[in-house]
């Protein structure tokens, strides 16, 4: 068992290497080499065109305006903060810009500076999933090939380059699962482990999912010890009670609860935002069933996901099934294969639930498949004779490093973000700063902040999102009239995606009585920044 608490446990899994399917550890070469060689692959696999691929997304340029508003305004928001995510995530993209010398202009687009913290926590998170597979199934050719595929991943690389509070959950749990798999049954691992998914959580609350199999984990780890149930007590206290600060704050800002009794009946808005009322609002979001072949869900899977990598997907599916066989089987033994498929499970359910689905929320999936599919290869490999093993683990490695770099060309070939780039500056040489512009969130920061003194700011320049929906923008500056509305920056697809989501009315009619007066495209790739016609 991983991390087992008594002396007696831990000598035996030293002798016997935890999930080996031999019962023992094949003597092994040195590998001292192997976890500087992957983090250094990793940085260079995701560093490598970095601010070219992917485009820019929407909801990158979101977190890097609320990291703007911590850092300019001191608010967790540029508009109305209505509790849709806790501020952890964007409140560390802030700590980083703030120790930049150029802030954040210091790599060109503002986003990029976000894209570098990522690189940054990828690294660390490799370090991070090698250190975790390798203490539960103590084989070196298992964490080998788990952080490879993790790292070399095409949609790895894809969803990890972003500026997404998914990869800084992921980073947070890996760090609570180090803790956890490396406690040996020890409180201050423990509370730290437990300390670090609070931080997962606040990052983002899906980490909620992977919180019956932490639980189990402890569980197992501390039920022979003397401490077990201080520690199982200590456990669930420091991460509840690291949670509990965000309600905490709503209920401080008299946000905690909806305004009146009208919303807990009929389920309308109250006069102010509210951390309930979100909560609620997000619980009953739904989107059609995964048995709906034409749900999000499907649509994804279809079109971005599997011709992305249908390795990582095809291969973690089947890993997960065979590893949660052999550990309900054999549990002592291949404990470690029960814990990594327990952890996939746990959140593949979140994905397929029915909910809203967005294309990135595959990513912390993505650690999970790696873990799953290096466990049960390096059990088969470590299973061979000796004679077999160096070449056979050789021939894997190659051959994955070729599959993955020939279908990850794109990520190191196409330059898309310079539509993105033209766009921006085409706006600051031919509009007016007082002009108000209807824009996707990618060009936020970088429309409000000054590269130098002789840069133009835009103070008006509004999210598309926040002229439908937020009172503030929507009424009170445009008196609800699109007309007071002077230029609509449009992003790619994203006419497609307001007519898809439905609720957009107000953008819509805006476009529809404007005329186009600049074009980018590179690709499919299409940009467009019309002129409202008054």
């Amino acid at each position: 068992m991983v991390g087992a608490g008594d002396e007696g446990k831990r000598t035996s899994q030293a002798n016997n290497g935890g999930d080996n399917s031999a019962g023992t550890v094949k003597p092994l070469r040195k590998r001292g080499w192997q976890l500087p060689f992957l983090m250094a692959v990793g940085f260079i696999s995701h560093a490598y065109n970095l601010f070219q691929y992917p485009i820019y997304l929407g909801d990158e340029g979101i977190y890097m305006e609320q990291a703007w508003a911590v850092l300019r305004l001191g608010k967790l928001a540029p508009y109305t903060y209505f509790y849709d995510h806790a501020p952890t995530g964007w409140l560390m993209i802030a700590g980083w810009v703030y120790l930049l010398p150029g802030k954040f202009h210091q790599f060109g687009m503002a986003i990029n500076s976000g894209r570098v913290l990522m690189l940054l926590i990828h690294v660390a998170s490799v370090f991070l999933i090698y250190k975790i597979a390798k203490q539960m199934s103590g084989s070196g050719i298992a964490a080998f090939l788990t952080t490879l595929i993790f790292t070399l991943s095409p949609l790895a690389i894809y969803y990890q380059r972003m500026v997404l509070l998914d990869n800084i959950m992921v980073f947070w749990l890996l760090l609570s699962l180090y803790f956890l798999t490396h406690s040996g049954g020890r409180l201050m691992n423990i509370v730290a482990s437990s300390f670090f998914f609070g931080l997962s959580l606040l990052t983002k609350e899906n980490a909620i999912f992977f919180l019956p199999v932490l639980g189990y984990m402890v569980y197992v780890d501390t039920k022979e010890t003397y401490r077990f149930r201080f520690a199982l007590t200590s456990w669930l206290f420091t991460w509840s009670a690291l949670l509990s600060m965000y309600p905490l704050y709503a209920l401080l800002k008299q946000e905690l609860l909806p305004a009146g009794t009208s919303f807990i009946l009929t389920g309308t808005p109250g006069e102010h935002v509210s951390l309930i009322q979100t909560w609620l609002w997000q619980l009953t979001r739904r989107n059609s069933s995964i048995l709906d072949l034409d749900s999000q869900f499907w649509v994804f899977f279809n079109l971005r996901w599997w011709p992305r990598d249908a390795f990582i997907i095809g291969a973690g599916l089947l890993a997960i099934f065979v590893n949660l066989r052999a550990g309900l089987s054999a549990r002592q033994r291949h404990q470690g294969a029960l814990y990594a498929a327990l952890l996939a499970l746990s959140y593949g359910f979140y994905i397929i639930r029915g909910s809203v689905m967005l294309e990135f929320y595959l990513t912390p999936m993505l650690p999970f498949f790696a873990l799953n599919i290096g466990l049960l290869a390096g059990r088969i490999i470590d299973g061979m004779p000796k004679t077999v093993t160096t070449p056979l683990f050789v021939i894997v490695v190659i051959a994955l490093s070729g599959v993955f770099i020939y279908t990850a060309r794109d990520h190191y070939t196409l330059n898309i973000t310079q539509v993105q780039v033209a766009q921006l500056q085409w706006i600051r040489e031919n509009v007016p700063p007082s002009a108000v512009l209807s824009i996707d969130d990618d060009l936020w920061v970088d429309l409000h902040e000054p590269v130098n003194r002789t840069t133009p700011v835009f103070p008006n320049a509004h999210s598309h999102w926040k002229i439908q929906g937020d009172p503030d923008i929507r009424n009170r500056l445009l008196g609800n009239d699109w007309r007071r509305l002077d230029y609509m920056v449009l992003s790619d697809d994203l006419v497609e995606t307001l007519q898809r989501e439905n609720t957009q009315d107000f953008i819509l009619t805006a476009i529809r009585n404007s005329r186009l007066i600049a074009q980018f495209q590179k690709g499919d790739v299409l940009l467009q920044i019309m002129q409202v016609n008054k």
